[in-house]
């Protein structure tokens, strides 16, 4: 079965993140828009907006934020989560004080010294994947990433909402991730016991852009169980309904 699978990008990046998963899932794969609201509710309802009936969905960072609340919201339209570089938990003191400063130094004009900054942060490889998430930056915009970081502000810890999911989930991080750490993750899957987790070598937090076969690898394994677990659960409906005709 050819699930469609929805891919939820991070605070300032596109479709780009997803370069080589686009190219290999092919016309199964979309790119969710997470630009159009400021809080993480809101734009979980856009991208249930624009999402097939039935879908597969992966997010990294602020994605898989949005990935957690989307199968809140819809867990009957969700086959299952794949959860990259990301943090469930309420944001700390610290996170605070930077997000808060990057919202006064870009409401004054410092987008440009802002985005500079996340650079070295994101990537193991800034010399290699700097221009691509530069790129993305310029694209996305100051007014984008004022409602994203407005969204991730006022985050609240969602691993409670993630245990009730029952479809099959994964849960992949960078082995160098500085943002959200492996023992992050770790914490994650020993609150959600039924999630895999994948820890990449030679990877940050932007992932997909550092290792991108490896993390196509595992989220082709990953789709494959959303779409058996899919097929199963449709041949359960079918079952259910024709034993309630007789």
């Amino acid at each position: 079965m050819n699930l469609p699978v929805v891919l939820l990008p991070g605070t300032l990046c596109d479709s780009d993140l997803f370069a080589h998963q686009l190219d290999a899932l092919g016309s199964r794969a979309a790119v969710g828009d997470i630009s159009r609201s400021c809080s993480i509710e809101a734009i979980a309802a856009c991208v249930l907006a624009d999402a097939p009936p039935r879908f597969a969905l992966a997010g990294l960072s602020l994605g898989g934020i949005v990935a957690v609340e989307v199968a809140h919201q819809a867990p009957q339209r969700v086959a299952g989560l794949a959860l990259l570089d990301t943090s469930l938990a309420a944001p700390d003191d610290g996170q605070l004080r930077a997000r808060r400063r990057w919202e006064r130094d870009v409401r004054s004009g410092h987008f440009a010294r802002v985005v500079g900054e996340m650079v070295g942060t994101l990537t193991i490889d800034p010399a290699l994947n700097g221009q691509t998430i530069l790129e993305m930056a310029l694209r996305i915009g100051p007014k984008v990433f004022l409602r994203q970081n407005e969204a991730l502000l006022h985050r609240r810890d969602r691993a409670d909402d993630l245990a009730s999911f029952v479809g099959p989930i994964l849960v992949a991080c960078g082995h160098d991730d500085k943002i959200c750490p492996p023992t992050s993750h770790y914490d994650l899957v020993m609150r959600v016991p039924h999630a895999r987790l994948a820890v990449v070598d030679g990877a940050g937090h932007l992932s997909t852009l550092d290792q991108p076969e490896a993390l196509t690898s595992v989220l082709e394994e990953w789709l494959e169980t959303c779409s058996n677990n899919n097929i199963d659960n449709q041949t359960r409906r079918v079952n259910t309904h024709e034993c309630t005709k007789i």
